[in-house]
């Protein structure tokens, strides 16, 4: 598929409807809390920095209506307001982690959307239904965030903002440009923290002592809301026997089982230390009935083919020794139509991200793992080249600020 068809198609008329529904959630059975003028405002400072008194011209609206947009913004935990340094009087507007996590979950929900409709037309037709949503729009490839938002203070008259970044022919997603948001005169690129991979401990983390301040790091995590508990449910992972490959102390895994119903789970865990913390994990929760702890590498799973109706992992895969061969279990293991969804750490994280990550890991012991984690993950295309190395497939690579994640169906 030509990036320029998706590039093209992200606004065409036809795509409305449907792409609305998916950006209010009214697909998902819910209203989303943010209205049109809310979400331009979030959209437009998740690729540059808007100044407060910016919003009411970018939205033609007064200047009391732009700031109840804001305030309900940051109200709801979506933006903040950083001030400016070389204008005390004036602030600008920045995505929260919660607002980029929306952003990110919408822009997802899209991207598969529209990959799954494009894959249904040949390439001829592809290019032409691009060239008709290019014509009818006004909104071509070379147009970005940046080099309209730049226009503002020229005209108002008449703006075609896209959903899209394109540099050198390739389209970005949402996340590919998080780090570029405040530099919209320049060609700002991502640097990478560290170039060369470098493999971490493959046995787990055995040392009781490590177990102890891993799973306090885990708790933080689990209170503060940030396991991806929401993003198993997006990847279709909502029932019947789960498989969790190292879940550690358990904590994600319980708060699935905990939000779902009828649900059981194993857990294949390499360090006897991890089950023992897991276990005594589950009864707190009450759940110790449904999940049963296995010991156990995940480059040879102990389970028969086609046993579970999903497979998920968060944090493991840059231990795994070798992530080619796990793709093929989790492949033999899943069940036909079952789903998977693994998440981790990537490698090439902006220095800004990875500044705030490592700096809210706590307890602070733990931050040193933080960086060996780190310099031993993968980056999207290189997982992507050990995927198609693979048995598995059915799957799709969603780079974020944060990290990896890879789900998929089998077929």
């Amino acid at each position: 598929m030509g990036i320029p068809t998706i590039a093209r198609i992200r606004l065409s008329l036809g795509m409305v409807q449907i792409a609305m529904n998916m950006l209010w959630e009214v697909d998902r059975g819910r209203k989303s809390p943010l209205s049109p003028a809310a979400t331009e405002i979030l959209y437009s400072a998740y690729f540059y920095r808007i100044c407060m008194g910016d919003v009411a011209g970018m939205l033609d609206v007064s200047r009391s209506t732009a700031t109840d947009l804001i305030n309900h913004l940051e109200k709801e935990g979506y933006v903040h307001r950083v001030r400016n340094p070389d204008d005390r009087r004036a602030y600008y507007i920045v995505p929260t982690r919660k607002g980029e996590e929306w952003l990110l979950a919408i822009e997802g929900r899209l991207f598969a959307y529209f990959e799954e409709g494009m894959a249904q037309l040949t390439g001829e037709e592809q290019q032409e239904f691009a060239r008709l949503c290019a014509k009818f729009t006004g909104v071509h490839d070379g147009t970005s965030f940046s080099s309209v938002l730049r226009d503002l203070k020229r005209s108002r008259d008449r703006l075609h903002v896209p959903m899209t970044v394109v540099r050198e022919g390739r389209l970005l997603r949402l996340e590919e440009v998080a780090d570029a948001r405040y530099h919209a005169d320049e060609d700002h690129q991502v640097i990478q923290m560290f170039e060369k991979r470098v493999p971490e401990t493959d046995d787990g983390i055995q040392d009781e002592m490590i177990v102890e301040i891993y799973e306090e790091m885990q708790k933080n995590l689990r209170d503060a809301g940030h396991l991806p508990v929401e993003g198993l449910f997006e990847s279709g992972i909502k029932a019947g026997t789960a498989l969790e490959i190292g879940p550690g102390p358990g904590y994600l895994g319980l708060e699935w089982l905990k939000a779902t119903e009828e649900t059981r789970l194993v857990g294949l865990e390499i360090s006897r230390a991890m089950i023992a913390s897991a276990e005594k994990n589950a009864e707190g929760y009450g759940l110790a009935a449904r999940v049963r702890y296995q010991e156990g590498n995940a480059l040879a799973m102990p389970f028969e083919d086609s046993v579970f109706d999903a497979v998920f992992s968060n944090g493991s895969l840059h231990e795994w020794e070798s992530p080619e061969r796990v793709f093929d279990e989790i492949f033999r293991v899943l069940k036909v139509g079952g789903r998977f969804c693994i998440t981790d750490l990537r490698r090439d994280l902006s220095p800004g991200i990875y500044r705030q990550m490592y700096e809210s890991c706590e307890p602070p012991e733990i931050r040193p793992g933080f960086e060996t984690s780190v310099r031993a993950a993968y980056t999207r295309e290189e997982i992507m080249d050990l995927l198609r190395r693979s048995h598995l497939a059915g799957w799709q690579v969603i780079a974020h600020p944060y990290g990896l994640v890879i789900h998929g169906k089998k077929a």
